[in-house]
């Protein structure tokens, strides 16, 4: 087990890292509240190295302030993103709410002939099965959500007794954005198609683009790290990849804005509309701005490096 360390002791450690503090009672008062965990573990990868007797040092001249200038904008970052995810969240379960109620009815949400099951004639049985799986595991999870939020919930408990069901309009607004992507996901191809059209895209681009959306979006709910983050399911290639001429690998695949932050504004260049989305890029530019006064032993582009943005990134606002 790792010996307890008062807040001393942290203090010392990092001074004799190298780790320069000049108000060392504001130091303990941020360690105090946010956790040195959080705030040190968290973000001073950019500011270390690690020296011939492979101990961790920081680099000459990283101050305490510096590293919590960073972990500042992470968490301004994190507001940021979660906000305008939750513009799209709610856009998408709007139109899930209406579209798949058209086809199979307000309450039949739990019928698996609903979803987008295989035919046993066109596929090889190993396909029909997982397809199978996944469906009963959706079904199994919203009649766990209704039980759930049937006791939680005052407005789901209201229609469970007043009508004997909840419709899909109702108990979309409570289900997780995970879940809701899950749905979609199954839905009939047809009924995805009609949703992905809100937007002008293809159905599989909108299912590539809210499974990543829902993996930043729970980052951010759980007050995660998140400006270094990666997904490890990534977006479709769009026109912004090309037209940004993002550099690709040796397999022909982009190497940024497919599953990091700058992903997440690629999809939202795509999703919301465009007084939203240039609302959200001038907070985030806005935030980027003022870190970069605060550096001093590290570039903005390492920050820009580690959030997956190209250095012409911005130009995506005219785009």
């Amino acid at each position: 087990m790792h010996n307890y360390k008062t807040f001393d002791d942290q203090i010392n450690i990092l001074q004799e890292r190298g780790l320069i503090i000049n108000d060392i009672d504001h130091a303990k008062e941020i360690l105090e509240i946010h956790n040195y965990y959080n705030v040190i573990n968290g973000y001073k990868d950019l500011f270390c190295y690690t020296d011939e007797n492979k101990n961790e040092k920081f680099i000459k001249g990283t101050t305490f302030n510096e590293i919590y200038s960073l972990y500042e904008f992470d968490r301004e970052l994190r507001a940021i993103i979660f906000k305008y995810t939750l513009q799209i969240e709610n856009t998408l379960r709007t139109l899930v709410s209406h579209v798949f109620p058209k086809y199979h009815g307000v309450e039949n949400y739990l019928r698996y002939s609903n979803f987008d099951f295989i035919d046993y004639k066109s596929a090889s049985k190993k396909k029909i099965n997982e397809r199978a799986k996944h469906i009963n595991e959706l079904i199994s999870n919203m009649q766990m959500d209704l039980a759930r939020y049937t006791i939680k919930k005052d407005y789901i408990n209201h229609y469970v007794v007043k009508e004997g069901y909840v419709p899909l309009w109702v108990l979309v607004n409570a289900i997780s954005f995970s879940r809701l992507s899950t749905f979609y996901n199954l839905m009939k191809q047809k009924e995805r198609i009609e949703v992905s059209q809100h937007w002008g895209i293809q159905e599989t681009d909108l299912i590539s683009y809210i499974e990543v959306l829902a993996f930043f979006r729970n980052i951010c709910a759980h007050d995660d790290r998140l400006y270094n983050t990666k997904c490890k399911k990534q977006i479709s290639d769009t026109n912004y990849h090309s037209l940004l001429t993002i550099q690709k690998n040796t397999k022909n695949q982009y190497i940024k804005g497919k599953n990091d932050i700058f992903s997440i504004i690629i999809v939202s260049k795509i999703l919301l509309p465009s007084k939203e989305f240039n609302t959200m890029f001038n907070k985030i530019s806005g935030r980027l701005s003022s870190l970069s006064k605060k550096l001093n032993v590290i570039t903005l582009e390492k920050v820009y490096e580690q959030m997956g943005l190209s250095e012409n990134w911005y130009l995506i606002k005219k785009i």
